[in-house]
């Protein structure tokens, strides 16, 4: 019996077929198999230079990481000033803690580790305005490089060296 022999994958360099022999599949020129992997590998080096040094990959949030994001800004701060900075510091705090070695690696832990965030038990229980999961949203995505990564506490009273003060908050480094 004859088995047909034929390229089933190109990826990183690699070719893979089946039978054991480079061979295009039935009807296909090798030329035309050639040029793709080129392409492909070229496509692979480009982006490589392009994203060279840039080895951590963007963080994926999920749906239930914007709305705890957004509770704990509501809940915290979001009427505290007419800005809403502190609510933005808040968000910014806990994020701080998410990427710090020293908190829980979670949004949901940071916020419900014992003794942190009390408004947790206000947590769902009304609808927020459309600003604070816009608010959220834009923390995720875009970060909080204005707030030093240092800044994990926010307290009515200063706890370490104050940062910022936004009217009764305090927003401080370790």
């Amino acid at each position: 019996m004859h088995e047909e022999k034929y390229i089933t994958h190109i990826h990183k360099g690699i070719v893979t077929h089946r039978g054991g022999d480079l061979l295009p599949r039935k009807g296909e020129n090798i030329l035309e198999s050639i040029i793709e992997f080129i392409k492909k590998t070229v496509i692979g080096i480009i982006t490589a230079a392009l994203t060279f040094g840039n080895t951590t990959p963007a963080p994926s949030y999920t749906q239930e990481d914007i709305n705890l994001l957004a509770e704990v800004i509501y809940w915290e701060n979001w009427n505290t000033d007419k800005e809403h900075l502190a609510a933005y510091y808040t968000g910014a705090v806990v994020m701080n803690r998410v990427h710090s070695d020293d908190w829980p690696n979670s949004i949901e832990s940071v916020l419900y580790q014992k003794g942190q965030y009390s408004t947790t038990k206000y947590f769902f229980t009304e609808e927020l305005p459309a600003e604070v999961y816009e608010m959220a949203e834009r923390i995720l995505r875009d970060g909080t490089d204005d707030v030093p990564e240092g800044v994990i506490f926010q307290s009515m009273r200063p706890l370490g060296k104050v940062w910022k003060k936004v009217n009764t908050d305090y927003f401080c480094f370790e």
